[in-house]
């Protein structure tokens, strides 16, 4: 009897923590999509999270920020992975207290056109007094985050304008008390910090020049075009080959045999 009762009350607390565990990672991923969309204006999606009820421990994956209007499809920032450390409590309080989120080789697209970019349109989009409003339960966009610290590491930047792309690697950049002494801040709030910093660093970086991005377009046409030219011999190697039964090259060893 004694056994049954120990059995049924583990089986108890693993569904309880199974459907808890369940329970959290899809709602800090819906949190993620809703109020990071609705921030940014633009399509926020997450393709997994982790997230342990026990120890606030957890990882994001996959999460995407698609570009704004006016520029090319695709994402403007892809964080493959990150390291998630937060009060498992407070994901149901008006004010989220996240410990640490660490992003490792996040992949930046930085457009840019004669007038603006595309971090900065993100920029724009973002509310204007969006932390003037007190917080409310219940819906995702009220929210606030407390961050004690972000780490982005190794970011990876890809630089495009109209005449060519570059790659270049970030330092690292660290960012600490997001919300801090304000009542949390809001997700428009926390995302402007973040692009706010990403911004600053890329100003600071050695970026390639326009004769670099020139030189970068043109040693890969000089790569298309050799690709090309073996394509269309290695076609007409086959060509001959179903004609004559004979390669090309054989072809023209025969010819010189028939000279000598």
């Amino acid at each position: 009897m004694i056994k049954r009762l120990l059995f049924g009350i583990v089986l108890l607390f693993l569904i309880v923590g199974g459907l808890s565990y369940l329970y959290l990672s899809s709602a800090v991923k819906a949190g993620i999509e809703y109020a990071g969309g609705a921030a940014l204006k633009t399509t926020v999606l997450v393709e997994s999270v982790t997230l342990s009820p026990l120890n606030g421990k957890g990882s994001i994956r996959g999460l995407t920020l698609a570009n704004p209007e006016g520029f090319s499809e695709g994402a403007a920032l892809a964080l493959g992975a990150i390291d998630l450390e937060l009060l498992v409590g407070s994901v149901f309080e008006d004010v989220i207290e996240i410990d640490l989120l660490r992003i490792a080789q996040p992949q930046i697209r930085y457009e840019t056109t004669l007038r603006t970019d595309n971090l900065r349109t993100l920029l724009a989009n973002l509310p204007k007094g969006s932390g003037a409003q007190p917080a409310s339960s219940g819906d995702a966009t009220s929210k606030r985050l407390l961050i004690k610290r972000i780490e982005i590491l190794g970011p990876q930047l890809t630089v495009v304008t109209a005449i060519g792309s570059a790659p270049i690697t970030l330092p690292d950049i660290v960012l600490s008390d997001i919300g801090g002494g304000s009542g949390g801040a809001s997700a428009a709030q926390a995302a402007e910090a973040v692009i706010r910093e990403l911004l600053a660093a890329i100003g600071a970086a050695n970026l390639p020049s326009l004769d670099q991005l020139r030189e970068g377009v043109e040693d890969r046409a000089r790569q298309e075009v050799d690709q090309l030219e073996q394509r269309m011999r290695d076609r007409v190697n086959e060509t001959v080959e179903d004609a004559l039964g004979i390669s090309v090259d054989g072809v023209g060893d025969r010819l010189r045999n028939l000279r000598n």
